[in-house]
C-alpha cells in the first residue's frame, strides 16, 4: 500500500470520526431528560413516573372525596344546607378543599356559595350553608367539589385526644345550648379547633347541626364552648359531640 492510499484512509477516518462525534452530540442535547412525566421508570423512580424524586406512588393509588349526604333544613324561616364529605384514605388529606353550591330554577341559577375547608385523613367533614332563603328550600340543587393536593398532616390523627365534660342542655329565649367543657388531653398544641354539635333522632337521623369556634386549644387546656340548636330536642333525641382540628397546622 502506498502513501497516497494510506493517506486516503486517514482522512477518510477522520471525517468518518468527525460525522460520528456530531451524530453522538446532536443525539445527547436532543435526548428527552429523565422526568416525572415521560412515561417511564427511570432515574431511581420506584414506579412508573413515581416515588424516588418523584411524587410517592401511593398518591396515585388515593380515592377521591365521597359525598356521603345532602340535606336540606327548615329552621324558623331560613334555609340550612349540610353536605358531609368522607375522605376514605388514612393516610393522606386536603389542606384546600371548595364546595359550591348552585340553587337552580329550570337552569338558571338563583343562588351560589361557595367554601373551602380541610379534610383530615380518614375524616367525615361537615360543612354546613346556612341562612339561606328558605324559598329556595323545593329547588334544585347542584354541588360542585374542588381540592387541592393530597398531603400527609405534621399531626398524626392518633396523636389528637380529646375529651368533653359537665355536658349539659339548656333553653334560652328561642334556643336550646348544648354546653361543656374541651379537654385537651395531649402534651400538644392544636389550632384552628371547631367543635360541631349533632342533635340526633332515635334512629340516628341528623335533626340539626350547628357548630363553636375554639381556636387554638394549649396542651392539656380545658376551654368552653356553647352549641345552639334551632330545634326543640325531644324525649328521644341524642347529642353528639365531634372535634375538627387542621391537623396541617
Amino acid at each position: 500500500m502506498n502513501w497516497r492510499t494510506k493517506k486516503r484512509i486517514k482522512i477518510t477516518l477522520f471525517f468518518v470520526l468527525i460525522i460520528l462525534i456530531f451524530v453522538l452530540f446532536l443525539a445527547l442535547i436532543t435526548k428527552e431528560k429523565p422526568s416525572c412525566f415521560d412515561g417511564i421508570q427511570n432515574q431511581g423512580e420506584l414506579g412508573v413516573d413515581c416515588g424516588g424524586p418523584c411524587p410517592p406512588c401511593r398518591i396515585f393509588e388515593l380515592k377521591e372525596p365521597k359525598i356521603e349526604l345532602i340535606k336540606k333544613f327548615d329552621f324558623r324561616g331560613v334555609l340550612d344546607i349540610l353536605i358531609v364529605v368522607l375522605n376514605q384514605n388514612y393516610d393522606y388529606g386536603l389542606l384546600d378543599f371548595k364546595v359550591k353550591i348552585k340553587i337552580k330554577k329550570e337552569n338558571v341559577v338563583l343562588l351560589e356559595k361557595e367554601k373551602k375547608v380541610f379534610i383530615n385523613p380518614g375524616q367525615r367533614k361537615y360543612i354546613i350553608f346556612e341562612n339561606l332563603p328558605l324559598k329556595y328550600i323545593n329547588y334544585d340543587l347542584d354541588i360542585e367539589t374542588e381540592r387541592g393536593d393530597w398531603i400527609r398532616p405534621k399531626i398524626s390523627p392518633d396523636k389528637v385526644e380529646i375529651d368533653f365534660q359537665n355536658v349539659k342542655l339548656t333553653k334560652d329565649e328561642n334556643f336550646y345550648i348544648l354546653s361543656g367543657n374541651v379537654l385537651n388531653k395531649r402534651n400538644l398544641a392544636l389550632n384552628n379547633v371547631k367543635i360541631f354539635g349533632l342533635l340526633l333522632s332515635d334512629y340516628d337521623e341528623i335533626l340539626n347541626i350547628n357548630s363553636f369556634n375554639l381556636g387554638s386549644l394549649g396542651p392539656l387546656e380545658v376551654k368552653e364552648f356553647k352549641i345552639l340548636f334551632k330545634i326543640q330536642p325531644t324525649p328521644h333525641s341524642k347529642f353528639k359531640l365531634i372535634p375538627d382540628v387542621n391537623l396541617f397546622y
